[in-house]
């Protein structure tokens, strides 16, 4: 098998996939020599932040001198992006090859079926981090915990719990209590966990799960965080609570809400040193400088400035209304979004703040709400105040965005990944 048949045997999985629970994964893995109980893994949940917290982890042990795997999702461009080691995809032999391996002991546990998309790119994680030897594994869930394929691990070194907020309410609740109990599904007996500063009924969900089951909950109870400097080259800021004081630490991305996101990664590097894996402190310093997470408040052009922000549900859009909110340059704002998510909220949250709206979608639109229909959802006010334009190309999208933006101006890119991976791909093809 080759790269492309490797890629057409993922893409064809898409349909599979009923639920099956837990059984076929630990059987299939059972085959493979059980990859996933040989490595130190870092399992992390959470709405949003995860991907920026394992981008600041990852880029923190390997300054340490680790060597720190990554598993993520989604991807921006190829499926290579969700496996990394130190920053360094995995490349198209290694991913063909246990694409092949997985496809070949698939018939042994499932018959003529065939695993899901996700529970293939699982066990092709496990297959190559544990041949890889890494040192640490920084396992992101692909949706809730509880149920999620990433899951059937049974011993994590630590478990992370990220920002929770409302997304996937189909599958993980319509409450913040539902939701916070599927992601705290990820926490096991005995092992730590380090929880972003969530407050309220979230905290408490957590601290009572990690209660039950034995394991000691990292959490920031007097976190306190000054922010001295916010711009497109990131920000500076003090942090300081019962696990750790730090003066002055500086951030290479932007967006107020990363510094939680490096506060909860300093949570999880006090919980890695109470067990014996100490990383000194210009580790930290420098490998939280050097961390980037590509399509999250990401600068990828100047003159006008273009930024792409996946922010693709409501919490992340108040993120992205904290920081535009704060912006004295003209704004277009250049948007596509997909149909499960509360889209009209968005709109509505963000159009405010725009000089000028421009409504597309990604290539992959078999889920995008149509751009005439996200203008829709703007009310006369705006519709009548504000410049609107819509374009079903999101090439066409951004090149309308550049013509109607002055050279210190903003073209904020937000929605759906999926138009973050495409326009992301464009610039690319640029010089990014």
């Amino acid at each position: 098998m080759d790269y492309r048949q490797a890629c057409e045997y993922l893409i064809s999985s898409y349909g599979a996939g009923r639920k099956r629970g837990f059984e076929p994964l630990r059987a299939a893995l059972a085959h493979l020599g059980e990859p996933h109980e040989a490595i130190p893994i870092i399992h992390i949940a959470g709405t949003n932040g995860k991907g920026s917290v394992c981008a600041m982890l990852g880029a923190v042990l390997q300054a340490a001198g680790y060597r720190a795997g990554a598993f993520t999702s989604p991807h921006l461009h190829t499926f290579n992006e969700r496996f990394r080691i130190n920053g360094q995809m995995i490349d198209d032999e290694d991913f063909a090859r246990h694409i092949a391996r997985v496809a070949e002991i698939t018939p042994l546990v499932l018959g003529d079926e065939m695993f899901s998309y996700f529970e293939i790119l699982v066990l092709v994680a496990f297959l190559y981090f544990y041949e890889q030897k890494v040192d640490f594994l920084l396992l992101e869930v692909g949706i809730g915990g509880r149920l999620d394929a990433t899951n059937v691990l049974s011993a994590p070194i630590l478990s992370i719990i990220t920002s929770i907020g409302f997304d996937h309410m189909d599958i993980l609740g319509n409450t913040a209590e539902e939701i916070a109990a599927e992601k705290g599904g990820i926490i096991k007996p005995g092992r730590p966990c380090a929880v972003y500063n969530n407050a309220g009924i979230v905290r408490e969900i957590m601290e009572n799960i990690c209660n039950e089951r034995g394991s000691h909950m990292y959490y920031a109870n007097n976190l306190q965080i000054n922010i001295s400097k916010n711009n497109f080259d990131g920000l500076e800021f003090s942090a300081d609570c019962e696990y750790f004081n730090y003066p002055c630490i500086k951030l290479g991305m932007m967006g107020d809400y990363q510094v939680q996101n490096a506060a909860t990664v300093l949570l999880a590097l006090a919980a890695l040193a109470d067990l014996g894996h100490v990383v000194p402190r210009d580790a930290i310093s420098s490998g939280l400088r050097a961390a980037r997470w590509p399509g999250r408040m990401e600068l990828v052009a100047q003159n006008p400035a273009i930024i792409l922000e996946g922010a693709h549900n409501y919490d992340g859009a108040l993120h992205s209304a904290a920081f535009l909110q704060k912006s004295h340059a003209t704004i277009t704002l250049l948007m596509g979004i997909l149909d499960d998510k509360e889209y009209e909220k968005i709109v509505n949250l963000l159009a405010p703040l725009a000089d000028c709206i421009i409504f597309t979608k990604p290539i992959y639109d078999a889920r995008a709400v149509d751009p005439a229909a996200l203008a829709a959802c703007l009310p006369d006010a705006i519709k009548n105040t504000k410049s609107i334009i819509i374009e079903n190309d999101h090439k066409t999208a951004l090149a309308r965005a550049r013509e109607a933006t002055d050279a210190d101006g903003i073209i904020f890119c937000t929605g759906s990944l999926y138009l973050i991976g495409d326009i992301r791909a464009e610039i690319l093809k640029e010089g990014l």
